[in-house]
């Protein structure tokens, strides 16, 4: 028996998850989190051997999550669950120990295929993500460079005041909230735009025309 956690903050997409993997034999959910404290409060109870995972969580991100969760439970299993086929979210990830990366529109039977790929220790990937990764690897251009994303209005709300240099604690005075939840915004603003710091967000950020 495979048991499987799922670590996602929409409940429509647990259950759909959940509707999936029901009745299907060798495979058991153990657990439902949906956010960053709540996977590692969960997994210090139990511990399953394959998490699927969201990348984009209310308090924080599972590109880091993954990370750091790998280097506490070496036997876990993770896969990642994302609404974006983007190269860079795919790279990192997988160099931060996940061992496949699925979209959130998956079927089924990719799901359970990912599922027991990635307790056999093999990497999966959709084959359409792995010719996007071939295709990077030999340097063609690939849909995901002119890929804008989704930002949600408290998302787009914090990247405008970045970009206008304010301060994580002026952003955080300005939208009556946490400089913990600012932190946890601008964390995920990074991830969706694939960049590695404030710098690179404010130039994607233009070049794409998010502001």
């Amino acid at each position: 028996m495979i048991t499987v956690a799922i670590t996602d903050d929409h409940m429509m997409v647990v259950e759909g998850l959940k509707t999936m993997l029901k009745q299907v034999e060798g495979i058991q959910i153990i657990s439902t989190y949906h956010c960053v404290n709540d996977t590692i409060d969960g997994l210090r109870d139990i511990i399953p051997q394959v998490l699927l995972l969201d990348i984009n969580l209310p308090d924080g991100n599972g590109i880091h999550l993954c990370k750091q969760l790998k280097d506490t439970y070496k036997e876990l299993k993770i896969i990642a669950l994302s609404n974006y086929e983007d190269i860079s979210f795919i790279k990192q990830i997988i160099k931060n120990g996940a061992s496949g990366y699925l979209l959130k529109n998956t079927n089924k039977t990719e799901l359970i295929n990912a599922i027991k790929a990635v307790k056999n220790n093999q990497l999966f990937l959709p084959e359409k993500l792995q010719r996007l990764l071939l295709n990077d690897s030999l340097g063609k251009p690939t849909n995901s460079s002119f890929f804008i994303p989704t930002l949600t209005r408290r998302e787009k709300e914090v990247l405008e005041l970045i970009v206008k240099e304010y301060t994580t604690e002026e952003i955080a005075e300005k939208l009556f909230v946490t400089s913990k939840t600012v932190e946890a915004h601008r964390s995920n603003l990074i991830q969706k735009l694939g960049v590695k710091n404030v710098a690179g967000l404010v130039r994607v950020a233009i070049e794409k025309g998010l502001i």
